[in-house]
């Protein structure tokens, strides 16, 4: 009987309360890792969001974890990033009513959230942000009617160029960032607008008209656009 019984710990009952004790130390070791380096990240002033999973993607109970793993963590620098874009979008705004430096605004897959930074960023996330007034497009490439000088005169022109550069920069790599412009929907031309080009002389009206400049074409506005790496 005795004998029975030791065969029955060691072919039985061993093995399984090794496999218990291993996926037990896998997912402590795999939590523990994981709080280090929120803990690092925020010692660094960073918030990234996070995904975890276990053997394969998107099966996100590590509890289920099956030997010898893995258990995964994908991290996403972005939040930062937005807030700091979003910060130096509204510091370099000119002043005049102050709706224009009000307006800037977080998109997360084309749906406005205010000034909102996102807390939690998915893979394939769509963010942006964009400025929904109708004008905002001229203040960022427009120039004054007779073409001598950009129709800002406060603050430099191409803000969203120069934040977009700036958040590059601050980034580091961390994440894909680009400047473009995105259709808010709002807006259309109300009649047929002339381009004004530079020549030797100075600035002209251009004798073709742009079929993006026609009456009816959508008015889109400058964004600074967001990408995690996958």
């Amino acid at each position: 009987m005795r004998t029975q019984l030791i065969r029955r710990i060691v072919t039985i009952d061993w093995p399984n309360q090794i496999e218990a004790d291993g996926k037990a130390l896998l997912i402590r070791t795999a939590r523990n890792g994981h709080q280090q380096i929120i803990a690092d990240a925020a010692a660094k002033g960073l918030q990234p969001s996070w995904e975890a999973y276990a053997n394969t993607p998107g099966n996100s109970n590590l509890e289920t974890v099956r030997l010898p793993g893995p258990i995964v963590y994908n991290y996403r620098y972005l939040s930062d990033l937005i807030l700091f874009a979003l910060t130096e979008l509204q510091r370099q705004s000119p002043i005049d009513s102050g709706t224009y430096k009000r307006s800037h605004t977080v998109y997360v897959n084309d749906q406005p959230v205010g000034v909102t930074i996102p807390s939690s960023i998915k893979a394939g996330d769509k963010i942006y942000i964009a400025n929904p007034v109708p004008y905002a497009r001229r203040l960022e490439i427009g120039r004054a009617q007779h073409g001598a000088r950009p129709f800002l005169i406060s603050v430099p022109n191409r803000i969203y160029e120069r934040v977009a550069e700036m958040t590059k920069a601050e980034g580091k790599g961390r994440a894909k960032i680009r400047m473009g412009y995105v259709d808010l929907g709002a807006w259309t031309l109300r009649k047929n607008q002339r381009s004004l080009i530079k020549t030797v002389r100075g600035y002209a009206y251009s004798k073709r008209q742009r079929p993006d400049r026609l009456a009816g074409a959508v008015v889109t506005s400058p964004a600074i656009f967001f990408q995690a790496p996958i």
